[in-house]
């Protein structure tokens, strides 16, 4: 568990969902894919305020996949995504500026794995499900 204050750096590759579907059945229509390299674009802000600290990652084409055959099989099974501005099209690939850690632009990283993060009661949130991309 950890709080929605306290994230761990990571890649945001499908936004918020909900579903009827528990973790498990979820994982198992996530695509399995190679793990991504990525690499650290410019500095942005998100959110209606932009008060929410990001850094841009180059759209590579497995990037791209990954996010498109995530977003397409969520849907499939019925989830609903809150926000349809930032899938497909306008996906921008970002990883979001922790407290104490971030991709500073220029950075190479490696995604291995797709996590699903639960809201959980008081602001806090568990991971629920990881799949391992090879």
């Amino acid at each position: 568990m950890f709080s929605s204050g306290d994230w761990p750096l990571h890649v945001t590759i499908v936004p918020p969902f909900e579903t009827e579907l528990d973790a498990q059945a979820v994982a198992a229509l996530l695509p399995r894919s190679p793990a991504v390299r990525v690499v650290a674009g410019e500095r942005a802000a998100f959110g209606r305020r932009r008060d929410i600290p990001v850094t841009l990652l180059h759209p590579s084409p497995a990037l791209l996949a990954l996010h498109r055959d995530a977003v397409r099989a969520l849907e499939a099974a019925g989830a609903r995504i809150h926000d349809r501005h930032h899938i497909l099209d306008g996906y921008r690939p970002h990883a979001t500026r922790q407290r104490h850690t971030a991709l500073d632009p220029g950075d190479h990283a490696t995604v291995t794995e797709l996590a699903l993060v639960e809201r959980a009661p008081h602001s806090q949130r568990r991971v629920a499900a990881r799949i391992p991309l090879a």
